[in-house]
């Protein structure tokens, strides 16, 4: 098989932006062949999606899934490495794999009695899901193996632009606010963002995507502080490991992260 990575090691260039609390360092760069960077998992297992479909490149192997029947890849939740979750919004179904992508099971929402039309999948703790109802608006909390909703929220009158999720926690992002609820369907927290594009969470720090630029919001504060990054445009990102990842379209750059530097 073609070897789709090839890895260029910065013998001399050094980058280094310190703001708020995080220092980002840069590390390495590599060429990378893709339609989207989904992410590196925690055993730094590299994930990414070219012509629908995924990778996982894992030291010296390669795996890959396909679904041509399902067409368009949504999301991939990478919070399980053993068991991860696609979602294929236009066919309403999650499939289940594990970590060599081989398919374990698969979710058909629409034959289920008790959903129409599912935007947005996440993990949840248990294996439950996090789903956002898009016919209700709401977040819902889906346990698969019993097939009964556990929890609702409130519903959001205002379209999703980003569902981020760990096991006990889901962060809403839309064009006005960031909004984070419990595993009981609790809000326990709202910012006030406008026309932010993606969210993740990292101890205790939210990385904000907007127009190709990264910034951060310290939890508990008002105002995101933008990440100088020079001549790098983000198109996709992910944080593991104390790592920054950023995509640009066409090389994967990583940043070694120092938090609460003072």
């Amino acid at each position: 098989m073609k070897r789709l990575i090839y890895i260029l090691f910065f013998s001399s260039f050094f980058f280094s932006q310190a703001q708020e609390g995080i220092e980002v360092i840069l590390k390495e760069t590599i060429k990378l062949d893709a339609d989207s960077f989904i992410g590196m998992n925690m055993f730094d297992e590299l994930f990414y999606a070219k012509n629908e479909v995924l990778y996982k490149k894992a030291k010296e192997e390669l795996f890959s899934y396909q679904n041509r029947l399902l067409g368009t890849l949504s999301s991939v939740g990478l919070l399980n490495s053993l068991e991860m979750n696609l979602f294929y919004k236009d066919f309403n179904t999650v499939v289940k794999l594990d970590k060599k992508l081989g398919e374990i099971s698969k979710i058909d929402f629409n034959r289920s009695t008790i959903f129409s039309t599912i935007s947005h999948v996440a993990s949840a703790s248990n294996k439950r899901l996090w789903v956002f109802n898009a016919d209700i608006q709401q977040v819902q909390v889906y346990n698969p193996q019993q097939d009964i909703i556990e929890v609702n929220t409130q519903p959001i009158n205002e379209p999703v632009a980003a569902f981020y999720s760990n096991y006990n926690f889901c962060w809403i992002l839309t064009n006005t606010k960031l909004l984070q609820y419990n595993i009981y369907g609790n809000l326990l927290n709202s910012y006030v963002l406008h026309k932010f594009e993606d969210v993740i969470y990292y101890k205790n720090y939210f990385f904000l995507k907007k127009k190709g630029q990264l910034y951060t919001l310290l939890v508990g504060a008002e105002k995101p502080k933008m990440i100088e990054l020079a001549q790098f445009t983000v198109k996709d990102f992910s944080v593991t490991n104390e790592t920054l990842y950023i995509y640009d379209g066409k090389e994967l750059h990583s940043f070694k992260i120092n938090l609460n530097k003072e």
